[in-house]
């Protein structure tokens, strides 16, 4: 009997606690009685210190945290962990691929010179391809360093034929394996660049074999990624986000002075393009398949930390200006970007 009793007694007892603090717990609107502010600021610690609030350049999860409240990414996640548009407000993601025309591959019986012959074969596939371009033959002289213990930059003389450059809907990596089977078998292996150079540097043609494919790759995959940027985004400071901040973050990573941890994340990217000023075309050197995911990084203000900006601080400090970097910026401690939170220490 006392067990029934308990039982019945218990939720009635819990369900009267529920239902008491429905009476007592203040509203939103009661919460920010004198204190308006209470419900737009962000108040956050950490136990270690926040070294640098920059997204280029710490390597901290203490300033990571910060950094998420004060600057925006191109893109982020929403709570299924999907890709989401956040200083982007949509994108385009393909592939430009580019191989050499081979003669000495026989197709489909016959050995084909004629570039345009190729062209038209190409598109006939139906699919994945969009467009096919000839690119006319070239020559030029080039230079490439030769790692060792003695690096020494070689120059070389080429002589390139015809080149195709092929827009594909789709990011396909096995593009290649695919086209052997129109175009024959070896046809890409069997493209040899060493016929179609000549080492000006005396004393290493026997280098030339060696550094063959860096001056005409037999074949390239460049994926490419078209970002649309959201139009009236401020910086904090006011002053309007753009595709050159876009620009300018990524050559500030790359900027060896800056000694960026973000490096590896970026360096397969062989450049980044301005369209215009709410539009970039990122092109990759090769597949890379994290690529996407590396625009979640906070973008920078370009004309708070430009090389006029940067000039400008040093000599206000009485520094060399020519070794004064991003690193030792104000800014890495009094951060301005575009996201929800100002930075107040």
């Amino acid at each position: 009997m006392l067990i029934k009793r308990v039982l019945i007694l218990l939720p009635v007892i819990i369900f009267a606690l529920l239902l008491q603090s429905f009476f007592w717990v203040p509203t939103y609107d009661e919460q920010v009685k004198g204190n308006p502010l209470r419900l737009e600021e962000f108040i956050t610690a950490s136990i270690g210190d926040a070294r640098i609030l920059n997204p280029i350049l710490s390597a901290d999860s203490a300033s990571s945290t910060i950094e998420d409240q004060v600057f925006d990414g191109l893109i982020d996640r929403d709570e299924d962990l999907k890709f989401r548009g956040r200083l982007a407000t949509g994108w385009k993601i393909y592939e430009e691929v580019y191989f050499y025309l081979n003669p000495k591959v026989a197709i489909k019986g016959r050995k084909i010179s004629d570039p345009e012959a190729v062209r038209k074969l190409l598109l006939a596939q139906k699919g994945n391809i969009k467009d096919v371009e000839i690119i006319p033959p070239q020559k030029g002289e080039t230079e490439i360093l030769m790692p060792g213990p003695d690096p020494i930059n070689l120059k070389v003389r080429f002589k390139a034929p015809h080149r195709f450059k092929v827009t594909l809907k789709e990011v396909d990596q096995n593009f290649f394996l695919k086209m052997e089977k129109v175009l024959g078998k070896g046809y890409f292996k069997t493209f040899r660049p060493v016929d179609h150079i000549e080492m000006l540097t005396a004393g290493h043609e026997d280098k030339l074999s060696a550094i063959a494919s860096q001056v005409l790759p037999a074949t390239e995959n460049n994926p490419v990624i078209i970002f649309d940027l959201r139009k009236g985004v401020k910086f904090h400071d006011g002053q309007e986000f753009d595709a050159g901040d876009v620009k300018f973050t990524y050559e500030a990573i790359m900027d060896p002075k800056n000694l960026s941890p973000r490096t590896s994340d970026f360096e397969p990217v062989k450049y980044l393009e301005v369209i215009d000023r709410y539009k970039v075309k990122v092109v990759y050197k090769r597949l890379y398949f994290p690529a996407f995911g590396t625009w979640g990084m906070g973008m920078l203000p370009e004309h708070l930390l430009n090389s006029e900006a940067m000039k400008r601080e040093a000599e206000a400090k009485g520094e060399d200006p020519e070794k004064f970097s991003m690193r030792d910026s104000d800014f890495n401690r009094h951060p301005v970007g575009t996201g929800p939170f100002v930075f107040r220490e």
